[in-house]
């Protein structure tokens, strides 16, 4: 059971974290997000900036492998509620989940 809420805590911090650092890449065109950004003009401004998408990529793209695989394994671990017709009541007790509708 603990590693149920284990599990849902490692999604929604992945979650969050996907959407802030997929919002703070830069895009082929930044438009006017690089003036609120605060754009920068100089050579090695770019090249920071540059380096820091490379970093915020490589991040990006190891924490969604992580929740793609904490998904599945959420979804192998589950019970099967769809082999049989359940009522909501029922649902509750065979979930690890029930004191969360309590």
């Amino acid at each position: 059971m603990i590693a149920e809420y284990i599990l849902l805590g490692i999604l929604l911090v992945a979650a969050v974290f996907i959407v802030v650092a997929v919002t703070m890449q830069r895009s082929e065109k930044d438009g006017l997000s690089g003036t609120i950004v605060g754009g920068t003009e100089t050579y090695y401004g770019k090249e920071k900036s540059v380096k820091k998408d490379k970093v915020l990529y490589k991040w990006t793209l190891i924490v969604s492998i992580i929740f793609a695989v904490a998904v599945l394994v959420v979804y192998i671990i589950q019970p099967d509620f769809h082999s049989t017709s359940y009522g909501l009541d029922q649902w509750q007790k065979l979930s690890d989940y029930s004191g969360i509708f309590s």
